[in-house]
């Protein structure tokens, strides 16, 4: 199973996935944690307060006479959330051993230690304290979920039970009960942990980009010379030292490549050019001879030999181009090409909707593409459509698309890529008599590279070859 498709194709995007996915656990936690100690800070305020309000009742009920205290409890009951009882005998109550109730009874000693005259005894006193937030007891942890959503959320319940003995000997039962507040959003320092994250983010993403950069670069130098065969700039050796070591060697292979190719280039360019005077001295001294069937083949075999020798001359060149790209009314361009070939006779139209597209092409290299695709075309299908189209591919640019559909016996879907190979014909699957050179196609890719485009063949459902040429859209305009 394949679950790399669920996630982002680029390094870039998946590097800053998996970072800010780890930073943002990391910062959610680092949330709840600043709020649990929110929490905790403010349930001890609260039973701090709590006790310095239940000492000074007990002091009250201890400076009451015993017939007073019962018109005190009733006031109490009515104006504050303290509801306090008188006790016949000592209570069974036992003292809470947990945290808060510990805590609470200590502050309420000291609150009445406060208010205690000079030499008073200490007093007997129980406590047992729970304080509940989203269903927990204060110091335990509810789940994740629950406590990010809280910080929303205000709910919470205070509930206290103590004994107290007074100065006189009775007892004083004491129930507290009212609403507790936990760590929320009006309490935390929320704008400085966001603000803290999003700063963290955007020097990430700045680091991911600055680490991915030079990844980038390099795919692009590889993925044109590939296309193109040409060599580019030179990749900056720049980034991490894996990275700097990739692009020493690309630059590396791009040179003694392009030597490789470079030395053959010369070495064709050398064949063809001595070849071509035994070629012209053959032909003279055959057109010398009398006429007849013999004269004839064989100046039929010097003059092909003598356009293969063309052919390759010409092939040498594509990768001797010089010409400057400009921009060119692509409308325009493709009517001049058919209407030349209309004017020699050739049944070629041009098909689709009107271009409005000024593109930055190198001129004569695109329009020698487009005659070797013409070319063979009406050399198997004796007629040509073409037509062109802008399309967006997905995750590219957008391209120029140009098509040129012929209507002949159409090609072995095995052999739709090797004929692009130099010197490669189908003689089988084409007309048997007129097979060309095999260099057409190979010299239109290799026009085509120049432009960066991707150039490929297909058969059409209803007979016949297409040709597609797909040119990339740079710095384009609409005229």
């Amino acid at each position: 199973m394949n679950t790399d498709r669920h996630l982002p194709q680029s390094l870039f995007s998946r590097l800053s996935l998996f970072l800010l996915g780890a930073f943002f656990i990391l910062h959610t936690v680092t949330i709840l944690t600043v709020a649990d100690f929110f929490e905790r800070h403010m349930v001890q305020n609260m039973l701090a307060n709590h006790s310095a309000t239940i000492a000074l009742c007990v002091r009250m009920f201890e400076a009451e006479p015993a017939q007073s205290r019962p018109a005190l409890m009733s006031g109490l009951a009515r104006f504050s959330d303290v509801r306090v009882k008188m006790l016949d005998e000592k209570p069974d109550m036992p003292q809470g051993t947990d945290t808060l109730s510990r805590f609470f009874l200590e502050h309420i000693r000291e609150a009445l230690d406060d208010l205690a005259a000079p030499g008073q005894q200490p007093r007997a006193m129980q406590a047992q304290v729970r304080v509940i937030i989203l269903g927990k007891e204060a110091g335990q942890w509810a789940s994740l979920f629950e406590r990010f959503f809280s910080l929303w959320d205000v709910s919470g319940s205070f509930d206290a039970r103590l004994t107290i003995e007074l100065a006189d000997g009775s007892w004083l039962g004491i129930s507290y009960d009212g609403p507790a507040h936990h760590a929320h959003l009006e309490d935390m320092p929320f704008v400085v942990l966001g603000l803290e994250f999003i700063v963290f983010a955007a020097l990430l993403l700045l680091i991911v980009y600055r680490l991915v950069r030079p990844l980038r670069t390099l795919a692009r130098a590889a993925e044109k010379f590939g296309s193109s065969q040409r060599l580019p700039h030179m990749v900056p050796d720049e980034g991490p030292s894996e990275v700097r070591h990739a692009a020493q060697a690309f630059n590396a292979m791009q040179k003694r490549i392009s030597g490789i190719m470079e030395e053959r280039e010369r070495v064709f360019a050398a064949l063809s050019h001595d070849l071509r005077t035994p070629l012209t001295r053959m032909r003279l001294r055959l057109e010398s001879t009398p006429p007849g069937t013999f004269r004839q083949k064989m100046l039929e075999d010097v003059q092909s030999l003598h356009s293969t020798v063309e052919m390759g001359t010409a092939m040498t060149q594509c990768r001797r181009h010089t010409e400057d790209r400009v921009k060119v009314d692509m409308q325009a361009f493709l009517e001049s090409i058919v209407e030349d070939r209309r004017e020699m006779g050739q049944d070629v139209t041009l098909a689709g909707p009107e271009l409005e597209l000024l593109a930055l092409v190198y001129p004569v290299a695109l329009r020698r593409c487009l005659d070797n695709l013409l070319d063979n075309a009406l050399r198997y299908g004796r007629e040509a459509v073409l037509s062109a189209s802008v399309q967006t591919l997905p995750g590219r640019k957008s391209v120029l698309r140009v098509d040129i559909d012929d209507k002949g016996p159409g090609m072995d879907p095995a052999l739709l890529e090797k004929v692009f190979e130099p010197f490669f014909r189908v003689e089988g699957s084409r007309n048997r008599h007129t097979g060309g050179h095999g260099l057409g196609l190979s010299i239109a890719r290799s026009m085509a590279g120049l432009h960066e485009a991707a150039l490929f063949l297909e058969n059409l459902p209803q007979g016949g070859l297409r040709a597609r040429l797909e040119l990339p859209l740079m710095d384009e305009r609409r005229a």
